[in-house]
């Protein structure tokens, strides 16, 4: 060393520290289920890589509470292309004087519609949904999709025009992925696995979504 240069000479100090070295292992874990999950998404769509899109009109998305997005692409299926990108969203936790925060990583799809949408969101049925319900009666059930009505609270701008557009699709396919949450806003429809971080069977859930959605809507 002279002056105010430093040499780094590849000491590690915490090469050691039990604590330190579980936390490398713990975080190389979590990179490598990211990007396999990733991975996986991209080979089963034949995606390549895009430019980032403001989902910011889309309540669902617009929900998450300052989400940035890491990675997006375009992929491919029967046809229909379709948007998706990998967001992240910084939580933390305090209590006391513990000081917590970390990223985790979500998966969310976009595509055009064929005909426009009033403005309809989806999401799984809850009991907090169902008591809301009592009071707004809000929730659209369809008597030719009881499983998809079962499973999911829908609420729309215009009744009568979803009927007709929703006539004769098979919604109930929807209901094989009951996490999953979606938007059709005019001629798009946004649409997430769920409100789990990635993982491989996230990303496998997201890919069957993104099935179903692209060949019932």
């Amino acid at each position: 060393m002279t002056g105010n240069s430093f040499i780094d000479d590849g000491h590690d100090d915490f090469a050691n520290d039990k604590e330190i070295i579980k936390e490398r292992k713990r975080q190389a874990e979590f990179l490598r289920i990211r990007d396999t999950s990733i991975k996986n998404v991209v080979t089963a769509f034949n995606a390549t890589t895009s430019s980032h899109r403001n989902l910011k009109h889309f309540l669902l998305h617009k929900s998450v509470a300052t989400p940035f997005v890491f990675e997006s692409y375009e992929g491919r299926w029967r046809n229909r292309e379709f948007y998706f990108c990998i967001f992240s969203y910084v939580s933390a936790v305090h209590a006391g004087r513990v000081n917590d925060s970390g990223s985790d990583y979500y998966f969310a799809g976009v595509f055009d519609l064929p005909k426009t949408y009033p403005h309809t969101i989806a999401q799984p049925e809850t009991i907090a949904l169902k008591i809301e319900n009592l009071v707004t009666r809000a929730d659209v059930d369809f008597d030719d999709a009881k499983k998809f009505s079962r499973k999911f609270h829908l609420v729309t701008k215009d009744r009568q025009a979803l009927d007709i557009l929703f006539f004769n699709k098979d919604l109930d396919r929807i209901a094989e992925q009951p996490q999953a949450e979606f938007e059709l806003n005019d001629k798009q429809c946004y649409f997430r696995a769920g409100r789990k971080p990635v993982s491989i069977e996230e990303a496998d859930s997201f890919i069957e979504l993104a099935k179903i959605l692209l060949e019932v809507l």
